[in-house]
């Protein structure tokens, strides 16, 4: 019986749809999730796109047509995601709910400004300053439930809510590297009998008046006027200058293949090892030598145990920054050596940057190109940078593939990589 862990159910909600047919799709063909942002005014920004979902720009707005308060984007995306995934597997038909465990990589859930105006305008003035009374206003203003869902384990408690699993559990807050390391970890429970099945994946909803503010006001994301906005997110293009920002929700079951096979039931990725590391050099920038990035790539091929030329493609992180391209790139030349570094794509160019849920997206992703046999081009790559010496997929590859390498890397130093594999192609 063999050990091998293997994701078995999705659920999603992305700016490339909900369905795997439908991201397969919007990957195959270069097709862009990057629309203009509707959840609220954006006259006063540069940035007026991103990857969000028409889930997200139809139900979340800024100001609100009443005075109550909105769910946090958060909770919408998680709720939509379980019940996608349940459409295809409940594992309470197969596990005790003590043996079901839970790890989410998300971010924290992003607070309504109008609520903080609100409570400014009752409180006055006059009483801005004084404790005693800002406390006694809110307390009068706010619900339990609000305070609430502002913990990022409300997460956890909308998922459970459909759900009702009692085992290991836990919230990841790694930002752009959160959930691939939730993969890593819900792997590494079921392996060491912590659980049997685990719900795994990302959420992300920091598409906000705030937030964009914030990724602006540290030149984070693109804000180049000549590039419309389904053009700013380049990944190794001489001409990228920073993300394009963008939200959803990805999940998973997480089980073992014996299992899932012995039931008939979707062996759809196989997770054959994963890496992780850190190297907090600096809280946005990459370590300059790449120590973070190579640590978590050759960890994650070290437990995988699969020759260098066994690998298909690389799902790299590829924001579209200047420093991240450069470097991951360049880890990859050492780690491969110079000329052997296999075809190396980031679909960040189609769907934009989901923060905590990037890495699952990008999962969701490579098992479509598993299941169409497909490697997704680089969109927007119109003269790839010099200073970039890989072979950058610059049209869409009709091909099978084995191995993957999919890395996921946050600001901060946090790094992690998977190495997935084809079940299709190994039996």
């Amino acid at each position: 019986m063999n050990n091998n862990i293997c994701i078995s159910a999705y659920g999603a909600v992305t700016p490339l749809g909900h369905t795997l047919d439908e991201i397969s799709h919007h990957l195959q063909h270069g097709i862009s999730g990057i629309r203009a942002i509707k959840k609220f005014d954006t006259s006063t920004y540069h940035t007026k796109w991103a990857g969000v979902p028409h889930l997200g720009n139809d139900n979340i707005h800024w100001p609100k047509a009443s005075k109550r308060a909105s769910r946090p984007g958060e909770l919408l995306y998680a709720d939509v995601a379980t019940e996608q995934l349940l459409s295809q597997y409940n594992p309470l038909a197969n596990y005790d709910p003590s043996r079901i465990g839970c790890i989410i990589g998300v971010d924290e859930p992003s607070i309504d400004p109008e609520r903080c105006v609100e409570l400014t305008n009752m409180v006055g003035s006059d009483d801005i300053n004084n404790r005693e009374k800002v406390v006694a206003k809110a307390t009068e203003y706010f619900r339990v439930s609000e305070m609430i869902d502002l913990d990022v384990s409300s997460v956890i408690r909308t998922i459970q809510r459909r759900i009702p699993f009692t085992g290991y559990t836990r919230c990841h807050v790694g930002l752009c590297s959160a959930s691939l390391q939730a993969l890593g970890m819900a792997r590494q429970a079921i392996l060491d009998g912590k659980a049997d099945a685990m719900i795994v994946g990302g959420v992300s909803a920091k598409i906000t008046p705030f937030n964009l503010a914030q990724l602006e006001a540290v030149g984070a994301v693109c804000v180049d006027p000549l590039l419309a906005g389904t053009e700013r997110s380049r990944p190794f293009d001489i001409r990228r200058s920073g993300f394009m920002p963008a939200e959803g929700s990805v999940l998973f079951i997480l089980e073992k293949e014996a299992v899932v096979n012995a039931r008939n039931g979707n062996n759809l990725c196989r997770i054959m090892g994963y890496g992780a590391s850190l190297a907090a050099q600096h809280i946005v920038a990459p370590h300059t030598e790449g120590r973070e990035m190579r640590l978590c790539m050759e960890r994650a091929m070290k437990e995988a145990d699969l020759p260098l030329d066994q690998y298909s493609f690389i799902n790299a992180h590829g924001t579209s920054t200047k420093l991240n391209d450069l470097h991951e790139t360049t880890v990859l030349r050492e780690i491969f050596g110079e000329g052997n570094v296999p075809p190396v794509t980031s679909t960040k160019s189609m769907h934009g940057h989901l923060i905590a849920a990037a890495g699952a997206m990008e999962v969701l992703g490579v098992i479509a190109s598993f299941r169409d046999d497909f490697i997704p081009a680089v969109t927007n790559l119109e003269q790839q940078d010099p200073a970039i010496k890989v072979p950058v997929v610059a049209k869409t590859q009709y091909t099978k593939s084995k191995n993957v390498l999919k890395n996921s890397f946050g600001m901060g130093g946090l790094a992690a990589s998977l190495v997935l594999q084809n079940p299709a192609m190994l039996g």
